[in-house]
């Protein structure tokens, strides 16, 4: 009986020593593992088969004999793989990662037959995370890590891969992930806390993306202080496509070094349902206010995406980098989701190749501005295009629109794009919507050649076509006119007083404002080096909103207050521009008068001198001369103090000019019909003048022999120097 009992017991006697065995081995591996200060994702790869059956689809338990290092039941966010082709979320279990045995809860969605596996959901990479972090104690902290490597070859993923420990980076050098599921590929970070975890690294990212029409990110960011270094794609399964390169949720300190779509075909879709930007931040500033540094980028998108669409409402930074070939624009920022930051570009260069907008013609921004401040310096930024809606013929005809609220009233005319005709038929105007706007005025005007562009003022025949609804003239992002070329109606450009969000619009430079308003404090407003032509602003005739060193002849006319320190040279074709300084608003009320002037020469010290030249009669001489400031010429024009020792009270105001000074009341100043003139020899009235101090009280008062004076009814003249002569002013 003993002897029967023993060959009954000896098999599974053997079959749970090997159980032990494999335990003792898998625990063995697990320390080998723990030991190393790199982790190598390929290693943490696992397999095994369970003894439950998983033939209906629901929730379940699975005991694993021995759980691999990385395999945690109470882990947020890890995945396994079943039979290679689904995967489930693991709930819960007590598998620790430790080698021993352990258990599992998943729900599968599918019944599977007998013999089923299960696997890592993403070659290793998942385990091989969880096993590099360790929790610091004395004092305890938050989860930690050291350096994990992909190596180089192609590691699939069929669920999002977390990362979720701070100090961590992450070598992906020579690898690609292929992301096989609808989902962000890699997340960095806690998705409903940014502050869990933060110092996290990743080197050389490369996705590709396998599902079709996809719209979500390869990487996407809720963390503190992430890097990302050398972003890139691999050619897309046909169709597939990601929502983004990267997402940023909520990161305050987050960089971008190196991203590259040259790699990988654009890798984002682009369609007259959506165009994707390759690098995103959601937003809003409530929830998510990511600040961001992105530089070294090229982004090259051979008119299958746009750039970088930051709706954050922090600040942002984009330096020494490309971004050419958008479909529709290069760079979207402000605060239209809330927020206070401004953001800034320095060293972009930007071409918008030939692309067409994949919602019809309405052209390319190079940069949108939504709200607060943007600043360019250097490269070749920002470039659009606006678009031409007829070419045959010669004659030059330039649209804008007007938006209407029906509570804050008429837009700026916003530019919208140009048509060359022959005077002849229909031309179709489409323009991006402004959903705000409840109807739509549609203007045009024909520049003079060799004439600056002037873009519709005051009263004149501008109209094509005037209260246009929205709901009739404008769908799916779209809306479209008809220029019959019929005469054209009369029409009173309004000072704007509705602002209004412009979530797109064609023009090298956008200056919206970040909500529908009717405070001009809405709008955006720009810092640059150098002017650029096409520039669509919201504010018009009521603020600044270009600011620039220097200005050039401009075109595509948007009217825009712009402030320039300087211009090209003067020419036959070309004017100088503007220095535009307001006072005080017309309508303030009578109040805060008797204000100090906005250009304010603070101290003048000894005299004589001039405070402004206004003609300068030795230009040469003013150029060779350091700092530009020479000593004055009698010839000169200006407005200057003749009188003057240091003491504010004892300056003395003077005016000079070479030919003549000449008053004008409601003239222009036409050389002929001035009021009073003084030449060099001959103070001239066109008037009559009246000096009632100076009239003599007697006849025998001392006079200068030749003085005229009048009062209001006589006029006196000196005939000896103590005799005055006294005819009534009715005389004369």
């Amino acid at each position: 009986m003993v002897i029967a009992m023993t060959r009954i017991f000896r098999p599974l006697a053997l079959w749970l020593l090997g159980i032990s065995m494999v335990g003792l081995q898998s625990r063995a591996a697990a320390q080998n593992l723990a030991g190393r200060p790199i982790k190598y994702a390929t290693e943490y790869d696992w397999s095994m088969s369970p003894a439950e059956e998983l033939g209906q689809a629901g929730g379940e338990t699975i005991n694993l004999a021995s759980c691999p290092p990385g395999v945690m039941g109470n882990e947020p966010e890890y995945w396994i793989l079943i039979n290679g082709s689904e995967p489930a979320r693991v709930t819960g279990g007590t598998c620790a990662g430790d080698g021993r045995a352990g258990t599992l809860q998943f729900v599968s969605k599918h019944a599977h037959a007998t013999g089923e596996t299960l696997s890592s959901a993403s070659g290793g990479l998942q385990e091989a995370l969880i096993a590099a972090r360790y929790t610091p104690t004395n004092p305890p902290g938050t989860p930690q890590s050291g350096t994990v490597v992909v190596p180089p070859r192609e590691l699939k993923a069929f669920a999002r891969v977390s990362i979720r420990s701070s100090n961590l980076t992450v070598d992906f050098s020579g690898s690609i992930l292929e992301c096989w599921m609808d989902d962000t590929c890699i997340f960095v970070g806690d998705p409903s806390n940014s502050n869990a975890y933060q110092d996290i690294t990743l080197i050389n990212p490369r996705g590709r993306p396998t599902i079709a029409h996809g719209q979500k990110p390869f990487i996407e960011v809720n963390a503190q202080k992430t890097r990302l270094f050398n972003v890139s794609t691999r050619v897309p399964l046909k169709g597939g496509s990601f929502g983004s390169y990267v997402q940023v949720d909520d990161d305050e300190s987050f960089l971008l070094d190196g991203l590259d779509t040259g790699l990988g075909n654009v890798g984002v879709r682009c369609d007259a349902a959506v165009c994707d930007p390759v690098i995103y931040a959601p937003g809003s500033f409530h929830t998510f206010p990511g600040v961001g540094w992105l530089k070294n980028l090229n982004i090259s998108l051979q008119c299958g995406g746009n750039g970088i669409d930051w709706q954050a409402g922090n600040t942002l930074r984009i330096s020494d980098s490309v971004i050419q070939g958008y479909a529709q624009f290069g760079v979207r920022a402000g605060v239209r989701r809330g927020g206070y930051g401004g953001f800034d570009l320095t060293n972009v260069y930007e071409e918008v190749g030939n692309c067409a907008n994949p919602l019809g013609r309405i052209g390319q921004a190079g940069v949108i501005a939504q709200g607060s401040s943007v600043k360019l310096q250097g490269g070749e930024a920002p470039n659009g295009s606006f678009p031409q809606f007829a070419r045959t013929g010669q004659t030059d005809y330039r649209y804008y629109i007007v938006a209407r609220h029906a509570g804050r009233g008429a837009s700026n005319p916003l530019y919208a794009g140009k048509a060359l005709t022959n005077g002849v038929g229909h031309i179709v105007v489409t323009t991006p919507d402004i959903s705000g706007a409840t109807s739509f005025d549609l203007l045009r005007v024909t520049p003079v050649a060799g004439v600056r562009e002037q873009a519709p003022y005051g009263t004149g025949n501008y109209a094509v076509a005037a209260n246009v609804s929205r709901s009739s003239a404008c769908s799916n992002g779209v809306c479209t006119f008809t220029d019959t070329q019929a005469a054209l109606q009369s029409y009173s450009v309004a000072v704007p007083t509705y602002f209004p969000l412009l979530d797109f619009w064609p023009g090298n430079l956008v200056l919206s404002a970040s909500i529908d308003s009717n405070s001009v404090l809405a709008g955006a407003r720009a810092w640059m080096d150098s002017a650029p032509s096409n520039v669509v602003a919201v504010q018009g005739s009521t603020a600044p909103a270009l600011i620039s060193t220097n200005c050039d002849a401009l075109a595509g006319w948007t009217p825009l207050w712009l402030s320039c320190y300087s211009a090209m040279a003067p020419s036959v074709f070309y004017e100088q521009g503007a220095f535009l300084l307001a006072v005080k608003p017309n309508t303030d009320g009578g109040l805060r008068t008797n204000l100090k002037g906005r250009m304010n020469f603070s101290t003048l010290g000894s005299g004589p001198g001039h405070i402004i030249t206004l003609s300068d009669s030795n230009f040469q001489k003013t150029i060779a001369t350091a700092n530009n400031r020479p000593t004055n010429d009698a010839n000169d024009a200006f407005v200057g103090y003749d009188q003057g020792d240091g003491n504010p009270l004892n300056i003395g105001i003077s005016f000079g000019a070479p030919k003549s000074l000449s008053n004008y009341i409601g003239n222009a100043g036409d050389g002929k019909n001035w009021l009073e003139r003084l030449t060099s020899n001959l103070k001239m009235f066109a008037v009559p003048v009246s000096i009632p101090s100076l009239a003599p009280r007697h006849a025998s008062d001392p006079c200068v022999v030749g003085t005229e004076t009048w009062d209001s009814n006589f006029i006196y003249v000196c005939v000896t120097k103590n005799t005055w002569k006294r005819s009534p002013l009715a005389s004369w």
